[in-house]
């Protein structure tokens, strides 16, 4: 969805040290300063240690054992974090890397740019400073709303109230207040912001299940509006999605793009005072990228995929009167839209086409091109634009952390853990996700990022590795897999929620040997077989339909099951029973329930009250247990427990981990697999890096 900013995490090449079969063992050939370095790798981008990682990489690069690929890799992650923390240290570990290690090409040359930046910053002959801080760190923060014309204020969405809120964050104080009063359920979720140029209102999307609404406040909680209301999903103007990106200079229209219901993208301006719809530009199902209004109003800059099946992107000017679009840049790499600048002399946008996500900016004069592109900084990595203020400094959103899979022993008998969980050993870390053992158990297949990953959306696949030998083969298919995949009961097919063809989110059928879609469920959200293999248990987000539905894949043919809510679905061994978690009508209570799989009432097993919540549900293999993770708890983030399916008071497996989701137990009842992840928000300002004019030289 557009309102679902990338945030794009880079993957670092580096050797995985933890055996698969023995945890406590390594592969064959990998050296303690190999598995020292992926520890202290952890440490800065999963644990956000700084200072304890660069005491890390200092012993790493000390011992003897260090090959100099990896020393050379620890040198130049010291002077990342170093860098970050402000430490003029940077400097010295680039230089002593670019003087020392030449010979490995690539870090030497990373080093050589960092080295140039940190030049730049220091004093360019042109008297610009080029400055990086960080403006909103920690536990908390929240990276995808706009920051304020004035630079006082930046927009989000306060999911950690007690009833989500639209709220503002005054910069210089860190003090925080909501702007809306919602006391409602919490069912109603608020996503992308923009700020009026007066800094007076903010325009905002409202969504309640599929419906969507475009709403202003004043940033004083006053004078609430809705421009494009629930009214229109009576009728075929319904936009199931849609996004404000920018105001107009005078305030009087919002840029947004939209996507009306199973039809095409659309860029179009939407009136203040009526919210009538001026529709500027109809694309396809290949949704833009993000669109930016030139100061004086006459341009919109916006990137598009370059072919229909391509991931590279350029980037593209649509006149706002409605004419004919030209190219702005294009270049065989991905190329993808940031903003125009305050004073409307250029754009700023991202570009791999040097083998990292760097900023670039190009100066636009009278909607062409004016000059080469200017490197601005290099590897900023899948940044989020919350703006720019009106002195030229901009702010963005960027994020830290990774995803793995874990593999744990457990006793059958009493359900403890009996040995330290250990990563899945791969070349490749950091965008791992959704494990599910094969039915015979000779086989894992999950999600992860394509190795290497490339830049840019649907880089995902599906990846099956063998239990015995670890071999492991990438499935080639269309489909951009997520989360919730499960093995079909004879092994030949596996069931994904992600993204499909023309852009369609759903649940997909894939064979394992061809990559070939064998069925689709669109829109489903959560999706789980049934032991005939011959049909499957779906929830959807269509409003038009009951939310539990059982489809029979040979026919298309859907059967109700259930019309109450429900979060997510596992079927028992002897596909007889359902259990599925859900809320009271108040959104105070979350419920884990089993009910029989033909349909009927439902039978409670444990409620919970909020924050607390259930997530990934999985039978054991006899069918006599269900394990859940218990999330949100305060302080302790997830946990795992199980509990009997005749009921009885639950129990706490002693696994306790930051965000733990997916699980899979294995078919021999002793071994499960799980995911972890750790996601923080950053926000960022760059300031000082604009090109000055000539006459202010």
């Amino acid at each position: 969805m557009r309102t679902n900013i990338l945030k794009a995490l880079l993957l670092i090449a580096i050797l995985a040290a933890v055996g698969f079969r023995h945890p406590t063992k390594f592969p064959q050939g990998v050296t303690e300063a190999e598995r020292l370095l992926q520890r202290a790798m952890q440490k800065e981008t999963v644990d956000g240690d700084l200072k304890a990682a660069i005491e890390q990489y200092k012993k790493i690069i000390a011992r003897r054992d260090a090959s100099r690929a990896v020393a050379a890799k620890a040198l130049f992650q010291m002077g990342q974090c170093q860098e970050k923390l402000g430490h003029a240290e940077a400097r010295k570990s680039y230089e002593q890397l670019v003087r020392d290690y030449a010979d490995q090409a690539d870090l030497a040359g990373e080093a050589r740019a960092r080295l140039a930046v940190l030049s730049k910053a220091a004093g360019a002959a042109d008297g610009s400073t080029l400055a990086v801080r960080l403006v909103w760190g920690g536990d908390g923060v929240k990276s995808s709303g706009a920051v304020s014309p004035d630079g006082r204020f930046l927009s989000f969405a306060d999911y950690d109230s007690t009833t989500a809120n639209l709220a503002v964050r005054e910069l210089a104080t860190g003090k925080m207040r909501p702007v809306t009063n919602h006391k409602g359920s919490g069912l109603e979720h608020w996503q992308s912001s923009a700020f009026s140029p007066d800094g007076k209102q903010i325009a905002y999307i409202c969504q309640n299940g599929w419906q969507f609404e475009l709403r202003t406040i004043g940033i004083d909680g006053s004078n609430p509006r809705v421009l494009i209301g629930k009214e229109f999903w009576k009728e075929d103007l319904g936009y199931p999605d849609i996004s404000p990106d920018a105001w107009a200079a005078d305030g009087k229209q919002i840029l947004v793009s939209l996507s009306r219901r199973d039809k095409p993208w659309q860029i179009a301006l939407v009136s203040v005072s009526d919210g009538s719809v001026r529709i500027l530009k109809t694309l396809d199902w290949r949704g833009p990228g993000y669109l930016s209004l030139s100061p004086d109003g006459r341009n919109i800059a916006y990137d598009f995929p370059q072919k229909e099946d391509a991931k590279e992107r350029d980037i593209f000017l649509l006149p706002s009167d409605g004419g004919r679009e030209i190219p702005l840049v294009q270049h065989p790499a991905t190329d993808r839209t940031i903003g125009w600048t305050p004073d409307g002399r250029g754009l700023l946008y991202t570009s791999d086409r040097m083998g990292t996500m760097d900023l670039w900016f190009v100066q636009v004069d009278q909607g062409k091109l004016h000059g080469s592109p200017l490197l601005v900084k290099r590897d900023v990595g899948g940044i989020a634009p919350l703006g720019f203020t009106r002195d030229g400094s901009f702010y963005y959103g960027s994020s830290v952390g990774m995803e793995e899979i874990y593999i744990a022993m457990f006793d059958t008998t009493t359900g403890k853990i009996l040995s330290t969980p250990a990563a899945l050993p791969r070349r490749y870390s950091g965008g791992n996700l959704a494990p599910d053992w094969s039915p015979d158990g000779k086989y894992l297949a999950y999600s992860s990022k394509k190795n290497p990953a490339p830049s840019g959306a649907n880089a995902r696949v599906i990846t099956i590795r063998s239990v015995d030998t670890g071999e492991e083969r990438e499935l080639s298919s269309k489909i951009d897999p997520r989360y919730n995949l499960r093995w079909s009961p004879d092994g030949r097919t596996v069931l994904v929620v992600g993204i499909g063809p023309e852009n369609q989110p759903g649940a997909y059928a894939i064979n394992v040997e061809t990559g070939d879609i064998v069925a689709s469920l669109k829109r489903a959200f959560w999706a789980e077989w049934a032991r005939d293999g011959k049909t499957v248990f779906y929830l959807h987000n269509n409003p038009d339909k009951a939310p539990l539905l059982v489809r029979d894949l040979k026919t298309g043919q859907d059967k109700e099951l259930s019309r109450d809510p429900m979060g997510s679905i596992s079927v028992s061994p002897d596909g007889q029973w359902l259990a599925f978690s859900s809320r009271d009508s108040e959104g105070k209570t979350s419920m884990l329930n089993i009910m029989p799989a033909s349909g009927g009432k439902p039978r409670e097993l444990l409620r919970l009250k909020k924050p607390e919540d259930f997530f990934s549900i999985t039978w054991t293999p006899d069918g006599r247990q269900l394990f859940f993770v218990r999330r949100f708890i305060p302080e302790r983030g997830s946990e795992l427990w199980r509990i009997a399916v005749e009921g009885g008071e639950p129990q706490n497996l002693g696994l306790a981990m930051n965000v733990l989701s997916q699980i899979s137990i294995h078919p021999d009842g002793r071994r499960i697999a799980y995911n972890y992840g750790t996601s923080k928000s950053e926000v960022w300002v760059m300031e000082n890096f604009l090109p000055a004019r000539k006459s202010e030289r």
